[in-house]
């Protein structure tokens, strides 16, 4: 949790200094990262991560307990990554 919440500062931080980079309002820009990031993050969570933890259970590998714990955490920064190159390099409409 505390790691999630690091990593969501970390990409505020970083869409709001690239925001002048796309031409885009900074603090616009900044929560933009930070919704996809929990988004993703929640629908993970919600739903893929319940069939995960089933079987993270079941079996006792603490492995597979592990990514069931943190996956969440590098496929929302992927998919934010993502966001950032895919939308952030799109020109703006007036």
């Amino acid at each position: 949790m505390i790691i999630g919440s690091i990593v969501a500062i970390a990409i505020l931080v970083w869409f709001y200094n690239s925001a002048t980079t796309f031409d885009r309002n900074p603090l616009h820009w900044a929560i933009a990262g930070v919704l996809v990031y929990f988004t993703v993050g929640l629908f993970w969570t919600f739903i893929v991560n319940p069939s995960i933890k089933d079987a993270a259970m079941h079996s006792r590998d603490s492995m597979l307990m592990y990514i069931a714990r943190y996956a969440y955490i590098v496929v929302a920064l992927a998919c934010t990554v993502v966001f950032h190159l895919k939308v952030g390099q799109k020109k703006q409409k007036d």
